[in-house]
């Protein structure tokens, strides 16, 4: 399970919006604000049992950091907006933006190319209860369509719930893991 943690450090916070420097750039333009710096690492000693895509994560140009005792982790930035509410977060492989409704629904849109295959099996489980968007070329594009699918979500009855701390934020992802490992096991 992967533990989220702010980040306190200066130099780690500035390796991080040096990384993402063109996509906060973009978000802020959409109207978005800073959140936090957060800290996604996973388990003792599973920089080792992931040594396998620690190579694509390079490639990928994510800002890493191997916590005591050989953690793997990965620095991002998370900035939120308020209309609509909105967690947007820079991620190595693109740009995801999540927005929670209070009964438990939960929006996701993206430029992370994986998700085609993720938006495909939410189809598959009529029960689910996030719905994924299929990814898009620009972080400009993905916020238009995350905008939209929010408009007529609430259109249908459905208000927003809690959408914008970092308590919000790892609630948010925690749900988005979980959901995947289900989808894996």
């Amino acid at each position: 399970m992967t533990e989220y943690s702010e980040i306190a450090d200066p130099s780690l916070q500035s390796r991080v919006r040096g990384r993402y420097s063109a996509e906060i750039t973009t978000l802020l333009a959409l109207g978005f604000r800073h959140l936090a710096f957060t800290l996604e690492a996973r388990g003792p000693f599973s920089a080792i049992s992931h040594l396998p895509i620690l190579p694509l994560m390079r490639r990928a140009k994510e800002v890493l950091v191997f916590p005591f005792p050989l953690c793997l982790g990965a620095a991002h930035v998370v900035l939120v907006h308020s209309a609509p509410p909105a967690i947007a977060i820079c991620m190595g492989m693109g740009v995801k933006f999540f927005t929670n409704f209070s009964d438990h629904w939960l929006l996701i849109s993206s430029t992370l190319q994986s998700h085609v295959a993720l938006q495909n099996l939410s189809s598959l489980e009529p029960n689910s209860q996030i719905v994924r968007l299929p990814p898009c070329r620009t972080p400009e594009e993905a916020w238009l369509s995350h905008k939209r699918r929010t408009t007529e979500m609430e259109a249908r009855g459905k208000t927003i719930g809690n959408t914008s701390s970092f308590a919000d934020y790892i609630e948010i992802s925690r749900r988005e893991e979980a959901d995947l490992r289900s989808r894996t096991a």
